[in-house]
């Protein structure tokens, strides 16, 4: 018995570690520099396997073109309006692979644009490193969404910017909701507003790889009158009281 445990143990310390599932997440590292774009290629090597690649927990809000895998590479573009410096995440991928995986990984092609309005190419540092995943419990960090307008995005129409990081397991997706009632529905950054009055209050939710939430709250930048939302409930109220007391008193008179 003794040899045979012994046995299954020297098999499972030679299996090799590629088929355990693995997080790793790409960073760039911008030193002093202050950057708004950043663009590149992450080249794999042949035996490693990416299953799933996760943007949520990103420095970039803007994504002109979402990392995505070709055979054995895998794209990225985006935008930061208003820059990061020193080292931030890009996005994290999951899979099979180990760290001699991570090893032969390399970057190509990759571009920063320093964000003085110059448009000027700078020198950043890419990365990509493995992750340690723990039980995660907590929620996603505080964030304030924001609601903005640009002659170039969506016509010149508002549109909502949101992100925010989760230090553990990372941001699955995001959820909107105009108004107070009604369902999130999931949406990515930017989201086009459908309701360009600005008049209702604005939900969103970020929720995590566990499963965890957090909500940020926008109010109407512009108030309804007095018949708004609420109001019309109201009314709605009324003329239906008005309506049976009207119907008892002519059912009186009829008799």
């Amino acid at each position: 018995m003794h040899t045979f445990i012994k046995t299954l143990v020297v098999i499972f310390l030679l299996l090799p570690a590629s088929v355990f599932a693995a997080t790793a997440v790409v960073e760039v590292d911008t030193g002093k520099e202050d950057i708004n774009a950043l663009e590149g290629t992450l080249v794999l090597p042949e035996n490693m396997h990416i299953e799933e690649i996760q943007t949520g927990n990103s420095a970039i809000l803007i994504w002109v073109s979402p990392p995505k895998q070709v055979e054995s590479t895998i794209t990225f573009a985006g935008i930061t309006p208003g820059g990061f410096t020193g080292t931030s995440p890009v996005f994290a991928v999951s899979g099979n692979f180990n760290t001699q995986d991570l090893e032969q990984v390399r970057f190509e092609s990759v571009n920063a644009l320093k964000n003085d309005g110059s448009g000027m190419s700078v020198r950043v540092e890419m990365s990509l490193s493995p992750v340690e995943m723990r039980a995660d419990t907590e929620p996603p960090e505080d964030f304030t969404p924001v609601i903005t307008s640009d002659p170039n995005v969506y016509d010149g129409k508002y549109f909502l910017i949101f992100a925010t990081q989760d230090k553990r397991a990372g941001i699955d997706h995001y959820e909107v909701r105009e108004g107070r009632r009604g369902w999130f529905r999931e949406v990515e950054s930017p989201y086009l507003l459908k309701n360009q009055r600005l008049d209702t209050y604005v939900y969103v939710k970020a929720v995590d790889n566990a499963g965890n939430e957090r909500v940020a709250v926008l109010q109407a930048r512009v108030h309804r009158s007095w018949w708004g939302e609420a109001g019309l409930s109201v009314i709605l109220i009324v003329l239906v009281l008005a309506a049976l007391a009207y119907k008892k008193q002519w059912l009186r008179f009829i008799k």
